[in-house]
């Protein structure tokens, strides 16, 4: 699974692309990363356009943080509503995919042994 973020004024072209076009968009920048990628590869996508950069945090939110486990097993969530207190940002962003990362493995591990 692969999450690609971009925040934009709504004046912006890319802002008003189609799911499809915003692939053919990038398609280009993950061949820098995988020079291999095929958009053959890509078996589902999800486009979502929202207007607010980051979560509206209420009152007592601490309290209804999502979990990084789900009811599926093996699916974990990671996201800018579990970034809590801290304000949103790449470092963090970063901190809590290698905690997620690390959850991932260690399930791994004990569906292998």
């Amino acid at each position: 699974m692969v999450y690609f973020t971009n925040y934009l004024d709504r004046n912006e072209e890319t802002y008003s692309l189609s799911k499809n076009q915003l692939i053919d968009k990038y398609s280009p920048y993950i061949r820098k990363i995988n020079r291999n990628f095929d958009i053959s590869w890509i078996i589902n996508s999800h486009h979502n356009v929202l207007s607010a950069a980051q979560p509206v945090i209420t009152p007592g939110y601490s309290h209804r943080i999502p979990s990084h486990q789900t009811p599926y097993e093996g699916l974990y969530l990671a996201n800018t509503t579990q970034i809590y207190p801290e304000d949103r940002g790449t470092n963090y962003s970063v901190q809590m995919g290698r905690r997620v990362a690390k959850m991932v493995i260690e399930y791994k591990n004990k569906k292998i042994s």
